[in-house]
C-alpha cells in the first residue's frame, strides 16, 4: 500500500465530506479508495481517521473517536454545579464571560482551543481505559499475529494508541494540531502492522517474537506518518505564502505601471518589470480571478 497515495486520498475525501456537511457513507469511501485494494481492517482505520476529523460515517460506530468525545464534552458544558456555574475544572479553560479586555473573536478562539484541549484529554482517558496486556500476553498476541492470526490486530492497534499520543506530543512545536497528528500516527500503526505481517520471519528471534524490533518499526512508521503530514502541510503553507507574496507584487507592479504608462499593464509588462516568468504570471492572474469570483456573494 502506497502511504503517500493513501494520505492524498484522505485529504480528497475530507474535502468531499466538507462539501456534504461532513457526512459520508461507507460505500462512498469504498468507491473513492477502490484502487487502493484495502482490507476491511484497513478501512476501519480509515473510518476512524475520518471520524477523528469530525466526519460522520453512516453505519460506522468507532470505539474511540473525537466525535464521541465532542458529544461528551458538550454534555459536560451543560452540567452546572449548585451555584449555576460550570464545573471548576472547566471554568478556568473557558474564561469569564465578563472579561471586557478581550474581543468576541479572541474569546471564541480561546473557547475553541479549550474545547480541543478537553477533547484530547478525554480521548487520552478513553485510550487509557482500553484493555492493556501484560508483557507475556502481549508477546503471545504478537506470536499469533506473526503466525497469520489477523484477529489479534485490533488488540495490537489499541496497545499502540498511547504511543501515538506521546509521539505526536513531541511534535507539538511544529505548529500542527495535535489531533491531526494523532490521526496520522494511527495510520502509521496500520502501516507498521502491514510491514511486520508482510515479513513475519524477520520479526522473530528464534521462535519468539522480537519485541524490540517490532516496537522499533512501529515507532518508525508512526513518526514517518506524522512527519510526512507535517512536511505536506508546511509545503502547502510555504506555497500559499509564496503565491500571496507574488500576487501582492503583481498588484503593486500593475498599479505603478498603470500610473507610469497611463494604461493598464499587460502580462508582458508585468513579466518584464517583475522578472516573473510570463507563464507563471498568467497562472497567478488566473488564480486571483478565480479567488475573486468565489469571494463574490
Amino acid at each position: 500500500m502506497d502511504q503517500n497515495k493513501l494520505l492524498e486520498c484522505m485529504e480528497e475525501i475530507k474535502s468531499i465530506a466538507q462539501s456534504q456537511q461532513n457526512q459520508m457513507t461507507k460505500e462512498e469511501i469504498h468507491q473513492y479508495l477502490s484502487d487502493m485494494e484495502l482490507h476491511e481492517d484497513q478501512f476501519d482505520a480509515v473510518y476512524q481517521y475520518l471520524a477523528m476529523n469530525g466526519i460522520t460515517i453512516s453505519g460506522y460506530h468507532p470505539s474511540v473517536s473525537f466525535q464521541e468525545i465532542s458529544s461528551a464534552d458538550d454534555s459536560i458544558n451543560e452540567t452546572k454545579n449548585a451555584t449555576g456555574n460550570a464545573p471548576e475544572e472547566y471554568t478556568s479553560l473557558s474564561g469569564s464571560p465578563d472579561d471586557n479586555d478581550n474581543t468576541a473573536q479572541d474569546q471564541g478562539a480561546r473557547r475553541r482551543i479549550s474545547k480541543a484541549e478537553r477533547n484530547l484529554e478525554l480521548y487520552r482517558r478513553e485510550v487509557s481505559a482500553l484493555t492493556s496486556h501484560s508483557g507475556a500476553e502481549l508477546a503471545a498476541l504478537w506470536d499469533c499475529f506473526l503466525a497469520g492470526d489477523a484477529s489479534t490486530k485490533e488488540a495490537l492497534v489499541h496497545e499502540q494508541l498511547d504511543k501515538v499520543f506521546q509521539i505526536a506530543k513531541s511534535y507539538e512545536k511544529r505548529g500542527i494540531a495535535l489531533d491531526e497528528m494523532i490521526a496520522e500516527g494511527n495510520i502509521g500503526i496500520l502501516m507498521a502492522l502491514e510491514r511486520i505481517g508482510g515479513a513475519p520471519a524477520d520479526f522473530r528471534k528464534g521462535t519468539a517474537p522480537d519485541l524490540e524490533q517490532i516496537h522499533s518499526v512501529i515507532e518508525e512508521e508512526i513518526r514517518l506518518a506524522i512527519e510526512n503530514m507535517i512536511d505536506s502541510v508546511t509545503a502547502a503553507k510555504d506555497w500559499e505564502s509564496t503565491v500571496l507574496a507574488k500576487t501582492n507584487l503583481l498588484h503593486e507592479a500593475a498599479k505603478y505601471l498603470a500610473e507610469e504608462n497611463g494604461r493598464e499593464a499587460t502580462p508582458w509588462d508585468l513579466a518584464e518589470y517583475t522578472k516573473i516568468p510570463l507563464a507563471e504570471i498568467h497562472d497567478l492572474l488566473d488564480l486571483r480571478s478565480t479567488s475573486e469570483r468565489k469571494a463574490k456573494p
